[in-house]
């Protein structure tokens, strides 16, 4: 019977040890959903703390790419302005005198720190911040090499430069002349402190960077930027494309998230790296907070469990002591109380852990929709547990605004179809109670065996504080999202200040005087300015789509030459020539032109420049240039034939001398008749060379008393030839007309002029009359003069004659209506020049179709014109004694030895200066004269004269020359003009050894 008892006992403990078996594992479970749904929340939270982490770090990097591309630019904006600075004012003019030009465009752009030119050497000839760098050679730096190799625009790395000014990056731009050789590089500097400004805006927290860099992966710029007094720039890092993002590891061992994009233009990446640990901040706060809460329930619920297993070891020791003692059956009630006690005493920790975890249980027995809520923790929500309630009483504890969906939530759970999360709002007790409550409710169904839905049991939690951050999150996104679009609208302001400068732009393409236009590449008409618009009498639609050689503005002979120009721009190639252009009214005018490329960031040409300027005006001032030219050369040949012209006649009348002096005392008359001809031939030939040396302006305006009709007789049959065979010449001059005070030479080459525009203005024959006569002086000339009458010499054609625009510029210098080669615009102002220095005037006098009257006023003489005397012949001087002759011309050395030597002189002949100081230093015996020749290669006579008055002190020295003069009123060596007489000849050294004696 006693074993009986105790096999009854031990039957009666195993169900008590079989639910504290069921009680562990209830907790095990209930601890392992908790801590599942725990992590998995945490795994969430964080994934969305970091994709928001993300998401900022783009924007940022967009914003920093958009603000770059504006600062760029303004840059070029303000290269452009310095472009037209330089071409206006030149390097030199800018980098002194209009330094402050520099100085206000520098201080007045708010992106642009300083702004500097360099020279084609690279010295600066410009810079913003004064002249103190002017000269310095900047030919190192890196953003003047790649622009002296070829390029066109730069953008440099991170540079530094004095402590007060910092990090900084520049913009430069190559300057090249029309055959692409470089001759200048502006360099505009952007500081950093630029992006200091953009990161100061945004709220990055520590470890954050931004940086902008080439597609090289150069850095150009970066924030924070590096200690001041160091000049270590970070290494490049090239990033695989123009947006994308990655994590790296920052310098100091974090983890960093980059983001890059590029500017518009590709010119430049803006990259923005955030901290890791930054970006989960507030999710390890909220983690730190809930893994607290956490915790402290699966302690307490550990603490349950292990109130559980305690009591089942109790159990079993009962039952075991059960067995060995063989208690009867009061024992066994006794380890049921106790273990009644201990169950009690796990409930009420259950409760605990409830209340300390904020956990709620429920259960909704489906088969009559009742509820029963188990926990404290619903007593703090207002609500009633361990009480059954209808499912309409229940969901009236929920929000109205909530309700529907979470009925339709439960209903979906019911039918299988998804599992129950949901959230929700209880209702408040009072109307503005506070706050709203969030609950979030988790369930799983339980179902029969045939598969119908019996009970729900679930767990409801508190969600409130995770919905306020959650809401939270989302107002800083939203805060975060109105920044972005604060910079957007700060973009778009800039974009139109950029667009006003756009129309600056255009305010200046239009006003320019010089034809612009812009081409694509296959030569389409894309812009015209107004200046070439206005030159073909149209508008800009008639011409934009048209192929620039098929435009009004070109003849049709250009056009072939048009497209091969834009064909080989389109190449590359710049391209220069002088063209044609026709305007409205069908005028052909003459320009410079050109086309330019313009290459894109890529590289290929994007457009092409094509200009013009007018240079019309400029190819006739150049012709009548030349003609001048043609004009000084020549008169400098006639002096120069006219020189040697007197040689060779020096020698013919020396010759002729000699001749006629050795026939003795009865010549014969024929031989005499033959030497007189030669003689006078000779004679007129040296005032042929008078004449020419006149032209040739080798000879001062020397007034004197000139019989005007003595003069045109004269010059008749060079007027005549002058003339040409089609013109009738008739002069007319009185005799017994008083002298004129005026240069002859100067008056014969002034009427010769006269004659030969007269002429040219009658292209197809005329008459050309040429009056001399005394009469009264025009209006306003000579009225307050002692002379009462002037000399009036007239020039009258038959030609076209004048209209009254150009008989207003007529004596204007260089003005001419002739043709380029046909005039040099010269000769009208020569005369009018020649009478207003000889105290007279000039007029003309002219109507179209009838001819022009030039009319020559000249003043009278007070003397009388000074007869020429021909004095009887008397034999000439001789003389005794050495006489040193130095000539390069063999023909005249042997004719004027033979002279000397005829005068009784010794003489000893030299070809050159050199050699005739050799001889002074070797003669034994003294020379007692030196007669030299004045113009010889090397040591010329007057340097001879010179330098024998140095050495040989009251050796007389005579100069020979073909020069007419005048000769310098300074003393110095006796001159003797070419050709001269045996008698001139002995008469100069009669007298320059008289004035060695004296």
């Amino acid at each position: 019977m006693e074993d009986r008892a105790v096999r009854r006992q031990a039957g009666q403990g195993r169900p008590v040890a079989q639910g504290g078996r069921w009680l562990t594992l209830s907790l095990a479970a209930f601890a392992l959903i908790a801590t599942w749904l725990f992590g998995a929340t945490v795994l969430v939270d964080r994934q969305a703390t970091l994709d928001q982490g993300w998401t900022d770090a783009e924007n940022t990097a967009a914003l920093l790419a958009q603000h770059t591309d504006r600062v760029l630019r303004i840059a070029a904006i303000t290269t452009d302005r310095v472009v037209a600075l330089v071409e206006r004012h030149g390097l030199e003019e800018l980098g002194e005198r209009r330094q402050p030009l520099l100085a206000a465009l520098a201080h007045g752009t708010a992106e642009v720190s300083k702004i500097w030119i360099m020279d084609a050497a690279g010295h600066v000839a410009a810079s913003s911040e004064g002249t103190l760098l002017l000269g310095q050679d900047y030919a190192h730096r890196p953003y003047f090499a790649p622009l002296r190799e070829g390029g066109q625009d730069h953008i440099s790395g991170m540079l530094y430069t004095r402590p007060e000014n910092g990090w900084f990056y520049s913009w430069s731009r190559a300057l090249r002349d029309d055959q692409g050789r470089l001759f200048a590089v502006i360099v505009t500097a952007i500081s950093g402190s630029d992006m200091g400004q953009v990161a100061a805006g945004l709220d990055l927290g520590p470890g954050a960077m931004l940086r902008l860099s080439r597609q090289d992966g150069t850095v150009v710029m970066q924030w924070p930027l590096p200690p001041v007094g160091t000049t270590a720039v970070p290494a490049p890092d090239p990033l695989p494309g123009p947006i994308g993002r990655r994590e790296d590891v920052a310098p100091d061992g974090s983890r960093r998230l980059v983001a890059w994009s590029s500017t518009p233009g590709l010119a430049l990446v803006a990259t923005a790296a955030v901290s890791r640990d930054h970006v989960l901040a507030p999710f390890h706060a909220r983690l730190m907070r809930n893994g607290l809460l956490f915790g402290a329930a699966i302690a307490i619920a550990g603490l349950l469990g292990r109130a559980a297993l305690r009591a089942t070891r109790r159990e079993a020791e009962a039952l075991a002591s059960a067995e060995e003692r063989g208690s009867a059956l009061a024992f066994a009630l006794a380890e049921r109380e106790d273990l009644l006690a201990s169950v009690q005493e796990g409930e009420a920790r259950l409760r605990l852990a409830e209340q300390a975890g904020g956990i709620g249980l429920w259960d909704w027995d489906l088969r009559d929709g009742r509820l029963t809520l188990v926990g404290d923790v619903f007593l703090a929500w207002g609500l009633r547990i361990r009480r059954r309630v209808s499912t309409r009483a229940a969901l009236r504890a929920v929000h109205a605004a909530d309700r529907p969906a979470l009925a339709a939530a439960l209903d979906a759970a019911v039918r299988g179809d998804a599992p129950l999360d949901s959230e929700f709002r209880l209702a408040p007790a009072r109307p503005l109670a506070g706050a709203d409550r969030w609950i979030g409710v988790r369930a799983e169904v339980r179902r029969a065996m045939d598969g119908e839905a019996r009970r729900m049991l679930g767990i409801a939690l508190d969600v409130t504080a995770r919905r306020r951050e959650a809401m939270a999150l989302a107002e800083a996104n939203a805060h975060l999202e109105r920044r972005v679009a604060e910079r957007t609208g700060a973009l778009a302001d800039a974009n139109a200040r950029l667009r006003e400068g756009e129309a600056r732009f255009r305010g200046i393409f239009d006003a320019t005087f010089q034809f612009i236009g812009l081409l694509s590449p296959d030569g389409t008409v894309l812009e015209t300015n107004d200046a070439l618009l206005r030159l073909v009498g149209t508008d800009g639609a008639a011409v934009t789509g048209r192929k620039s050689w098929e435009a009004p503005w070109w003849p049709e002979e250009e056009v072939e030459a048009v497209r091969a120009s834009v064909r080989q721009a389109a190449e590359g190639g710049f391209v220069r020539r002088e063209a044609r252009m026709r305007a409205a009214d069908g005028t052909i005018i003459t320009v410079d032109f050109s086309i330019k490329p313009v290459r894109g960031e890529d590289g290929i040409v994007s457009l092409l420049v094509p200009e013009a300027r007018d240079v019309t005006a400029l190819k006739v001032a150049q012709a009548q240039l030349l003609e001048a030219q043609k004009m000084e050369t020549l008169g400098r040949l006639t002096g120069g034939v006219a020189h040697d012209f007197n040689n060779l006649l020096m020698a013919v009348m020396g010759n002729l001398a000699l001749a006629r002096k050795r026939l003795g005392d009865a010549p014969p008359p024929a031989v005499i008749r033959h030497l007189d001809a030669a003689t006078l031939g000779a004679e007129r030939g040296a005032q042929l060379t008078q004449r020419l040396l006149a032209f040739a302006r080798r000879q001062d305006l020397k007034p004197s008393a000139v019989d005007l009709s003595a003069l045109l007789h004269g010059l008749r049959d060079l007027i005549a030839r002058s003339a040409g065979p089609r013109v009738t010449v008739a002069v007319q001059a009185n005799a017994g007309l008083p002298p004129a005070l005026v240069d002859p030479h100067a008056l014969e080459l002034a009427l010769i002029n006269l004659v030969v525009n007269a002429r040219d203005a009658m292209p197809d024959g005329g008459r050309i009359e040429v009056v001399v006569e005394d009469a009264p002086p025009p209006p306003g000339l000579g009225g307050d003069t002692p002379a009462a009458r002037m000399l009036r010499i007239a020039v009258t054609d038959t030609g076209h004659g004048m209209d009254a625009t150009t008989l207003a510029r007529a004596v204007e210098p260089f003005f001419s209506t002739k043709g380029p080669g046909q005039g040099t615009g010269l000769g009208l102002s020569m005369v009018h020049g020649l009478a207003h220095q000889s105290g007279g005037a000039f007029t003309i006098d002219s109507t179209p179709g009838e001819g022009t009257t030039c009319t020559l006023w000249l003043p009278r003489s007070p003397a009388p014109v000074e007869a020429v005397a021909v004095p009887p012949e008397s034999p000439a001087p001789v003389g005794t004694g050495r006489v040193l002759l130095v000539d390069d011309e063999p023909l005249v050395l042997d004719s004027t030895a033979a002279l000397i030597e005829e005068l009784g002189y010794e003489v000893v002949t030299a070809t050159s200066g050199e050699a005739a100081l050799a001889l002074l230093e070797a003669a034994s015996d003294p020379f007692r004269a030196v007669v030299t020749d004045f113009a010889m290669p090397g040591m010329t006579g007057a340097a001879l004269a010179g330098r024998i008055a140095a050495l040989h002190p009251g050796l007389p020295v005579i100069l020979a020359t073909g020069h007419a003069g005048p000769w310098p009123d300074t003393p110095g060596p006796q001159r003797l003009a070419k050709p001269y007489s045996l008698a001139e000849l002995a008469m100069a050294l009669d007298s320059a050894l008289a004035r060695a004696a004296a």
